[in-house]
C-alpha cells in the first residue's frame, strides 16, 4: 500500500533530495508539499519547492507555510544552503504556482479527510506542524505519523548542543514532542551516518537526466559548502526520513521521550533524550539501501 504523505520543507540542498525521493519512490503518494522559512525565507524556500517540483514533473499542490518561527527571531542558513537556499542548479522558467490556501490549513484539512493515512513528513523547522497542532487538536489523533528532521542526542550542528531544525523554532519543536502524536525523529545520530562521497556524486553525474544535473549541480554547491564549514561530506539528512517512510526496515530506532531545551540560553533548542517511549530516535540506517532507494527515484524521474 502507497503511503501518503505531506512534506513539510524549508528547500535547500537536502530538501531538494527529499522531494526528488519522495517523487520517485511507488512506495509514497505525496499529497502536497507546504514550504517554511528555515534554510532560507519564505519566499525564497516555496520558490526552490516550486522549480524542483516543476523541474521533475511533481503535480502534488505546494502551499505557503510559515514564514517566521512561533517566537523566536528568524534565524536562516545561507551560509550552507547560499543566498538563493538552493545555489547551483540553474532552473528553466516557473511554471507551477502555489495554491492560495495556507499551508497549515491544508495540512489540517488533509488529515482531517484521511483519518490515520497522512504521514507528515517535516525536513525543516516545525513551525507549521506546531500550528497545526494548536489550531485543529483533533489531528494529534488522526495522523497516522510524524517523521521529522531535527534534533540530536549528542551535539548539535547549528550550536555546540542544538541542532538547526530545531534551534530555528523550538517552541514549535516542544509543542510537537509533547503533542501525543506517534513521532519518529531522524536527528544527527542517523543523519550523519549516510554522507555523499565524492567518487559517488561523480558517477551520478554521469546519469546525465534533467533530475540528476539538478542534483549534481546542487550537491556540488553543498559539498563545497560543508567544506568550508569543516566537514569532508555533505550529509543527506532531509531524505533520510522519506527513506524511512519507503522502507523502515532500513533503519535501527530506540524509544525514548525527546524535551526541548526552552530556558537555558546557551543548550537553547538541545534535545534531551529521556527514559520513555513516546518518540522513536533513528540510530543507525543501512547506508547501501538508502542509496539504492535514491538510485530507483533517479530511475523513475526526469
Amino acid at each position: 500500500m502507497r503511503q501518503k504523505i505531506i512534506l513539510d520543507v524549508d528547500t535547500g540542498h537536502d530538501d531538494m533530495i527529499a522531494i526528488v525521493m519522495a517523487s520517485g519512490l511507488p512506495q509514497i503518494e505525496v499529497m502536497g508539499i507546504v514550504a517554511v522559512a528555515g534554510n532560507q525565507v519564505l519566499e525564497k524556500t516555496l520558490l526552490n519547492t516550486l522549480h524542483v517540483c516543476d523541474l521533475i514533473g511533481q503535480k502534488a499542490p505546494v502551499f505557503a507555510g510559515s514564514d517566521r518561527p512561533l517566537i523566536r527571531p528568524k534565524v536562516v542558513a545561507g551560509d550552507i544552503h547560499g543566498k538563493s537556499g538552493l545555489d547551483g542548479p540553474v532552473f528553466p522558467p516557473l511554471k507551477k504556482q502555489a495554491e492560495k490556501m495556507h499551508g497549515v490549513n491544508f495540512i489540517i484539512e488533509t488529515i482531517l479527510a484521511n483519518p490515520h493515512e497522512i504521514t507528515l513528513v517535516p525536513t525543516g523547522p516545525l513551525t507549521d506542524i506546531a500550528l497545526a497542532i494548536r489550531l485543529e487538536p483533533k489531528i494529534v489523533n488522526l495522523v497516522k505519523k510524524i517523521v521529522l528532521m531535527g534534533g540530536s542526542m549528542q551535539r548539535g550542528n547549528r550550536t555546540e548542543h542544538a541542532e538547526f531544525n530545531i534551534f530555528a523554532d523550538a517552541e514549535a519543536a516542544h509543542i510537537v514532542f509533547s503533542s501525543g502524536s506517534p513521532i519518529v525523529m531522524m536527528g544527527l545520530d542517523v543523519t550523519l551516518q549516510v554522507q555523499l562521497k565524492t567518487e559517488r556524486l561523480e558517477r551520478y553525474k554521469q546519469l546525465d537526466t534533467k533530475t540528476t544535473k539538478m542534483f549534481a549541480a546542487s550537491m556540488s554547491n553543498y559539498m563545497e559548502a560543508c567544506r568550508r564549514h569543516g566537514a569532508d561530506y555533505p550529509a543527506m539528512h532531509d531524505p533520510i526520513c522519506v527513506a524511512y517512510v519507503a522502507d523502515d526496515s532500513l533503519f535501527t530506532l530506540k524509544p525514548y521521550d525527546i524535551e526541548v531545551e526552552l530556558k537555558d540560553e546557551v543548550k537553547y533548542g538541545k534535545t534531551w533524550a529521556k527514559e520513555g517511549s513516546s518518540v522513536l530516535v533513528g540510530t543507525a540506517v543501512d547506508e547501501p539501501k538508502f542509496w539504492a532507494l535514491l538510485e530507483q527515484s533517479f530511475a523513475n524521474l526526469p
